[in-house]
């Protein structure tokens, strides 16, 4: 599949003539990057807007105790990036870097700004995508504070089951190399306090845990630990 193929597939394109997304994607760049490879980092400038074509993101913010937390898992057809209208400079304000082989399309902020002018409609969809994740990223940085960690996890896994789940034999399996790690840095815990409730979990029937692999077998359990 071809950059226009996907635009064309993107619901953010829907409604566009082909001759619209013909001239659009010459906009835009495909970039792949390797499992760890970063994109780009918190605080670069002109970090510009990614659309994910395939794989896993994941956006990190450091704390002010200098702590890790992950603030959202971008996936296919995910917007992520940062533009900011006016005369400073568009700065990043979080990291990202590939928790999967991803590819993604680029559109750097000055190209995107020509976009804005010449297709305003599409801008605006852009913008209102980039504006959600920001929004998402507050309500995670949020639940940090008010939830206990069992639905700080509960709620993680339930996310990952709606974003990238698929059924199987009557269970929901997320396949993605989601570690303890990434689980401690999402939910804003411990690592050994993410073992410890997953293990726990997992002997009493609620999940099942494999390499690369997440299979939820209650999820009237999981949902039943968030508020």
């Amino acid at each position: 599949m071809n950059k226009m193929e996907y635009l064309q597939n993107f619901g953010l394109f829907a409604g566009l003539k082909p001759k619209e997304i013909e001239e659009i994607s010459g906009y835009f760049h495909e970039k792949e990057y390797k499992k760890g490879e970063y994109i780009f980092f918190e605080g670069d400038e002109e970090p510009g807007i990614y659309i994910v074509l395939d794989g896993i993101v994941k956006l990190t913010k450091e704390t002010a105790e200098g702590k890790t937390v992950i603030v959202r898992l971008a996936t296919k057809g995910d917007v992520f990036g940062w533009l900011v209208l006016g005369e400073n400079k568009p700065t990043s304000t979080y990291t990202a870097q590939a928790l999967t082989n991803a590819r993604v399309l680029h559109i750097s902020n000055a190209d995107f700004l020509r976009l804005l002018t010449e297709y305003p409609a599409l801008a605006v969809r852009i913008t209102c995508e980039s504006s959600k994740m920001v929004l998402e990223a507050y309500e995670r940085l949020k639940s940090l504070a008010a939830e206990k960690v069992e639905g700080r996890i509960a709620s993680i896994l339930l996310e990952l089951a709606n974003k990238i789940g698929k059924e199987e034999d009557g269970k929901i399996v997320i396949k993605a190399p989601i570690t303890r790690q990434d689980l401690a840095e999402m939910t804003g815990t411990t690592v050994e306090t993410a073992i410890r409730i997953m293990s726990k979990w997992k002997k009493e029937g609620y999940i099942n845990t494999e390499r690369n692999k997440i299979e939820i077998l209650d999820m009237d359990f999981l949902e039943s630990l968030t508020g």
